[in-house]
């Protein structure tokens, strides 16, 4: 197995725009997302449930919120938000960008990131997983990931990279991927810090060719982050807009 890869540079220059989020209505658009409801430990022994109501997603000012709260919820002692936009849009490789801004809490897990939509007749992981953003806890570091077969965290070798920013709470900051049949490259603000290489370390397992669809969640808890703080009471993961070229 070879080193990760940090060459600098995208891969192309000569995308178009080929689908938009601005939130620029009074409610999130179903005809491009899918609202999810989920009960807590469905996956990563989360603590929230995924609730449809406005308390947890909401529009304001042109920006999608997704707040998580600490609250009694049927099973669960807190709440958050979960979106996809799995059978109504998706897309094989392009450049993807998400106006982002974070909080920075204990036990907050907010995540951009893409899954194959023939996860239900493979299963996860075989389907691939592309994680274009993910932050845990109190961090100034974001997090960008795959997951594969033979590479995940299940088995401890999933494969990413990571790039600190100084107070990452303070601002909206643009969260993106550069993906083709041969490489994966991570940025944020332009500013590319991870690169993986189809040829680095996939002869067979490469399962990035086919039609994802993105998801944007704010988990509360599970095994990675850790529960929140005794006096945690919400959190505000704001989305400004999201872009996607070819």
């Amino acid at each position: 197995m070879k080193k990760h890869n940090y060459k600098k540079g995208f891969l192309k220059n000569n995308y178009k725009l080929v689908w938009d989020e601005l939130f620029n209505k009074q409610e999130l658009d179903t005809n491009k997302w899918n609202i999810e409801i989920r009960e807590p430990g469905w996956v990563n022994n989360e603590l929230q449930a995924y609730t449809k109501r406005k308390e947890n997603l909401f529009i304001k000012n042109n920006n999608l919120f997704i707040r998580g709260i600490k609250e009694k919820h049927s099973d669960a002692q807190y709440t958050s938000g979960r979106i996809n936009t799995s059978k109504k849009f998706n897309w094989k490789y392009g450049r993807f960008v998400i106006k982002a801004k974070l909080s920075k809490q204990k036990g907050i897990w907010p995540a951009i990131w893409l899954l194959s939509e023939n996860i239900e007749n493979v299963g996860w992981p075989k389907c691939g997983e592309i994680d274009i953003m993910e932050h845990i806890n109190n961090e100034d570091i974001i997090y960008g990931t795959i997951h594969s077969e033979k590479y995940n965290h299940m088995n401890k070798n999933q494969i990413g990279g990571q790039i600190n920013i100084d107070d990452i709470s303070s601002k909206f900051y643009t969260y993106g991927l550069e993906w083709n049949s041969e490489s994966l490259l991570w940025f944020v603000d332009n500013k590319v810090y991870f690169r993986l290489d189809k040829k680095d370390y996939f002869e067979e397992d490469w399962p990035f060719d086919n039609e994802y669809f993105l998801i944007i969640n704010q988990a509360i808890g599970g095994f990675w982050p850790g529960n929140p703080e005794d006096d945690f009471v919400q959190s505000d993961y704001i989305i400004d807009w999201i872009k996607v070229y070819q």
